[in-house]
């Protein structure tokens, strides 16, 4: 079996937005809790699998981070632009 690590961090992406979403969106608690979870679990396995280092792992975080808060963020610049 290949293991396509592209889309591993594709989908580690996904769940990180997801995680982030939840939160800047005042969602209940049940639902972050269990976003970041799911979150904190996949960016485990690849660490563990040795698919990802810490640095790129810590690169990815904080560029979904942003974009979530791009994206939510009322006063961003991408709301201006809408």
């Amino acid at each position: 079996m290949v293991i396509d690590r592209e889309k591993m961090v594709k989908a580690l992406r996904d769940r990180l937005h997801e995680a982030f979403m939840s939160r800047y969106q005042g969602s209940a608690y049940a639902r972050i809790a269990r976003a970041t979870g799911y979150a904190d679990g996949y960016m485990q396995a690849l660490l563990d699998a040795g698919l990802v280092g810490e640095k790129e792992l810590l690169s990815v975080v904080g560029e979904e981070r942003q974009r979530a808060f791009r994206t939510e963020n009322p006063f961003s610049a991408a709301a201006d632009a809408a």
